[in-house]
């Protein structure tokens, strides 16, 4: 999954990562996707922003792009597909350099997998939006089957290595209540592949 941690590289996985992204893109997270962004409006923070997957889905509803990228080698991918106007912050989701209450919409989808302080992350979230601002969340989460979440954290160390950090233990909705966000309106749907990513959260959170 996209990195949004502080002082990260992974030059390798983001070479690969556009190829890994057409399947994914292509599948039910891709739809999820589609369907979520559609949503989006007004000021966008892009969290981890990757190769720019969530980019070509935003509409004319939305008046400006921040795209938070840490990893310099995911920014030489992604900075061809800007909209224009686009800004990138070359920084981690744990340290938005953007004004409290200056956001309407934030993007986590696929990202707060990798942060390196999911709490952090979160908290930032909540300082930029607006009132009455949304996340779009698209995420995979830690299991509610006892024998597979057991399996996702016996395989957390090789997977974090395998995808450039990415943790397939967190429990991100909960992160988000404990921030203070309404998590009610979340989904959690199944995605077929590997199992050790195969649940996920989605759906749209109002600033608290």
């Amino acid at each position: 999954m996209t990195a949004a941690g502080t002082h990260v590289a992974h030059p390798v996985f983001a070479a690969l990562y556009t190829r890994m992204a057409r399947g994914i893109e292509a599948g039910p997270v891709g739809a999820e996707r589609r369907a979520l962004l559609a949503s989006a409006r007004g000021v966008v923070v892009d969290l981890g922003s990757g190769v720019g997957l969530n980019l070509p889905h935003l509409g004319p509803a939305v008046t400006a792009v921040h795209a938070i990228e840490p990893d310099p080698h995911m920014v030489r991918r992604l900075t061809p597909n800007l909209p224009p106007g686009a800004v990138v912050h070359q920084v981690g989701a744990e340290t938005l350099p953007l004004d409290d209450a200056s956001v309407d919409t934030v993007l986590a989808t696929l990202t707060l997998c990798t942060v390196q302080d999911p709490t952090a992350a979160v908290a930032e979230i909540r300082r930029v939006l607006r009132p009455g601002g949304q996340v779009l969340v698209l995420e995979h989460v830690r299991s509610l089957d006892p024998a597979l979440a057991a399996w996702q954290q016996r395989l957390r160390v090789p997977w974090r290595w395998f995808g450039a950090g990415c943790n397939p233990t967190r429990d991100t909705a909960a992160t988000f209540t404990a921030a203070g966000f309404d998590t009610g309106g979340l989904r959690r749907i199944d995605v077929p592949g590997l199992p050790v990513t195969r649940e996920w959260v989605t759906g749209t959170l109002w600033a608290p």
